[in-house]
């Protein structure tokens, strides 16, 4: 009896299998420190994850941004645990692999199943996706139900000082100005610095882009409750889209009642881990806008949860976006989730400079928008001579 083309596909795909688990730590120089309220970093640090199939496709995903350090402990996590769950497993079965590897009882007693282990177990499974839809010749967003829209609306986001220190209002209004003239519609700039210097910022953006482009400030939790209902008033004579994490953020009853008392819309998400989480989130109704990360969150098979349950409290999807890899895997499920609101967008930090090096033109925003990738998977080509340049001392 002579197999059909069809039948000979689905005794390949049921003897595909994992044959390699890579990870790539990689610690990529800043010319100058980067900051928020809360922190500076002066190199922009990764994990870049490969696994290759029994037919030698391979696929990508990443561990990061791993600031403040632990790139050894995240390239220990794959190497030394979560590979040798995988290892000769079935790439297509993404659903039961990332249960298996975040585990139950006993299996995640030593890890447990919130932070680090979540955002690692991210990393493998966004190259599951990679790897899948390289092998079944189609784009990842197809694979998560279609492509709702063709390109994503993005905000420039970026303001992380310079020099290791806070922008001048100057140069927030220069900063401003040049994204605007590269076509963005909206920017996101960093507070938590002092009232006053805040404000002083802000009405300096505001003069630079004029009435019409929207602002979206983060806090990254350096606020007090009683300091939001302080500033609230002067926030709103900005027309903010949004407030980003003012609060700590375990304080969703604190965030819950700004949703409630403060006219600028709350937005938070990326650092929160798993569809748990956002469920408490969702229920306390303690944001307008949500935020997830794809890496912390757990990577496309968590984060298409976590956006249909924000569809179905009619909460918009705006997410965290601050990835090599991650970048484009954000772009695919945005282009599959209905209730999409826009990409985070950043230019500067470390983070572009080295994903252009790393896949080159993939999902560069042009006019102020993200193109949707069509090539299969997720649509980059690596080049992997960038893990030995930017391979860690001592790694």
């Amino acid at each position: 009896m002579i197999s059909s083309p069809l039948s000979i596909k689905r005794q390949r795909r049921r003897s595909m299998h994992i044959t390699k688990v890579e990870a790539f730590p990689v610690a990529f120089p800043l010319d100058v420190p980067a900051r928020d309220a809360t922190g500076v970093w002066d190199s922009w640090n990764t994990v870049i994850v490969k696994i290759t199939a029994s037919d030698g496709t391979s696929g990508y995903g990443e561990i990061g941004p791993i600031h403040g350090g632990g790139i050894p402990i995240f390239t220990a996590m794959v190497d030394h645990k979560l590979k040798h769950i995988i290892m000769g497993e079935d790439p297509f079965n993404r659903e039961g692999l990332y249960e298996k590897m975040l585990g139950r009882g006993t299996g995640s007693y030593a890890l447990g199943q919130k932070g680090a282990v979540v955002t690692a177990v991210a990393g493998i499974d966004i190259a599951l996706w990679d790897l899948t839809g390289k092998i079944l010749k189609t784009s990842v967003w197809n694979l998560l139900g279609g492509k709702a829209v063709d390109k994503i609306p993005a905000y420039a986001s970026g303001f992380f000082g310079k020099e290791g220190r806070p922008l001048t209002p100057q140069e927030c209004a220069d900063e401003a100005k040049s994204y605007a003239d590269q076509g963005f519609k909206g920017v996101k700039m960093k507070v938590g610095f002092g009232r006053s210097e805040d404000l002083k910022n802000l009405e300096a953006v505001r003069k630079a882009l004029g009435p019409e482009p929207g602002i979206m400030v983060d806090a990254n939790q350096s606020y007090s409750y009683h300091d939001v209902l302080k500033i609230a008033g002067e926030l709103a004579a900005f027309d903010l889209t949004f407030l980003e994490e003012p609060l700590p953020i375990n304080d969703l009853d604190g965030m819950a009642a700004l949703v409630q008392n403060v006219a600028t819309p709350i937005a938070a998400g990326e650092n929160y881990y798993t569809r748990y989480e956002f469920r408490e989130i969702f229920s306390k109704r303690a944001v307008n806008i949500i935020q997830p990360d794809i890496i912390h969150a757990g990577g496309i098979t968590e984060t298409k949860k976590i956006a249909s349950m924000a569809s179905a409290a009619n909460i918009p999807l705006a997410p965290h976006i601050h990835a090599t890899v991650g970048v484009p895997a954000s772009i695919h499920l945005l282009a599959s989730c209905e209730n999409t609101l826009a990409a985070e967008y950043i230019t500067s930090g470390g983070s572009y400079k080295l994903r252009r090096e790393l896949y080159g033109d993939c999902c560069i925003a042009r006019d102020g928008y993200v193109p949707v990738p069509d090539e299969p998977g997720l649509g980059m080509r690596i080049n992997e001579e960038i893990f030995e340049k930017y391979r860690p001392k001592g790694m």
